[in-house]
């Protein structure tokens, strides 16, 4: 939870924009007062560059995360005109619609459609094969070596030096890269994205010397 997970003193949309980027998918959910919900002042959220809905919206369409809008209680999908500039490629994403009627096999519907975006082993775990018990004993294999390809001691280290300049998301943001990244030296050069400054982005590649 966002207020709860930020800590205080720092910038709440650096904060946002790193946890964004370290999810592998974002789920939209959207109600039929999505679109024209209010703040204390009367002012619609969305209009707002400030609102954290908003904030992480726009961070995840920015680096191409994958957005799966969520359509609750009969909404529609917002039109391109209706959304600010920077959420207006939402209108172009899939969605997926949960009823009441239908709540089982829609959300049967909703876990296939993020099968993809999820680690092997936990599609493995979520959706395993019933009628191939070989082929699903080959693939928990196999994401048993991608998983385990860096030490956790690796792992640990590597995020307690990217922490120095991001923050306690570093933990999340390396075992995300961890996974897509085939030795250390990658693994360094993938998370030292989050870094902003190039003169520490290049004391962090140095520390990863090891």
């Amino acid at each position: 939870m966002d207020v709860a997970a930020i800590e205080p003193g720092r910038d709440f949309r650096k904060a946002i924009d790193q946890s964004v980027a370290s999810c592998s998918v974002l789920l939209a959910m959207i109600g039929r007062d999505w679109l024209d919900t209010r703040d204390a002042q009367g002012q619609r959220r969305l209009d707002n560059v400030n609102d954290f809905v908003r904030m992480e919206l726009a961070s995840a369409l920015r680096r191409d995360i994958p957005v799966v809008p969520v359509l609750v209680r009969g909404a529609k999908m917002p039109t391109e005109d209706q959304l600010p500039d920077d959420l207006k490629e939402l209108h172009y994403r899939n969605a997926v619609e949960l009823t009441h009627a239908r709540w089982k096999s829609d959300v049967q519907l909703l876990v296939r459609a993020l099968h993809p975006y999820m680690d092997p082993q936990s599609a493995d775990e979520a959706c395993p094969p019933v009628d191939a018990p070989e082929t699903a004993t080959r693939s928990s294999a196999a994401a048993a070596v991608t998983s385990t390809q860096f030490e956790p001691q690796t792992i640990e280290r590597i995020s307690k030096e990217l922490a120095t300049y991001i923050g306690p998301i570093s933990s999340v943001i390396v075992k995300q890269a961890a996974k897509r990244c085939s030795s250390i030296e990658d693994l360094c050069i993938k998370v030292a994205e989050e870094i902003e400054a190039e003169p520490e982005r290049a004391r962090f590649l140095k520390s990863c010397r090891f």
